[in-house]
């Protein structure tokens, strides 16, 4: 493991409850500020600097190959799509 494993697996876990808070609406600090705006856009904004970390390092076919930023990388993906869905079916109103 080397410095650059270690940040993109640091950026592809913050991403995640900034994603999750910025669609509670939940005031959350990120990069961008308090807004649920900022938080989504500072979630996007990690996951694609870890991304491009990893592919500088490893290359695009060892992206695939690499079970634990796979793994990490669906979960992220399955917020970024099913996020706003399950949380409007399943808030308490």
């Amino acid at each position: 493991m080397n410095y650059l494993d270690f940040f993109v697996a640091v950026l592809l876990a913050n991403a995640i409850p900034h994603f999750i808070f910025g669609l509670a609406k939940v005031r959350f600090l990120g990069l961008f500020g308090y807004t649920a705006t900022g938080n989504i856009c500072y979630a996007l904004f990690q996951f694609a600097i870890a991304i491009c970390l990893f592919i500088y390092q490893y290359g695009i076919a060892k992206l695939f190959a690499n079970g634990f930023v796979l793994g990490t990388m669906l979960v992220l993906l399955l917020y970024f799509i099913f996020g706003r869905l399950l949380l409007v079916r399943f808030q308490k109103k």
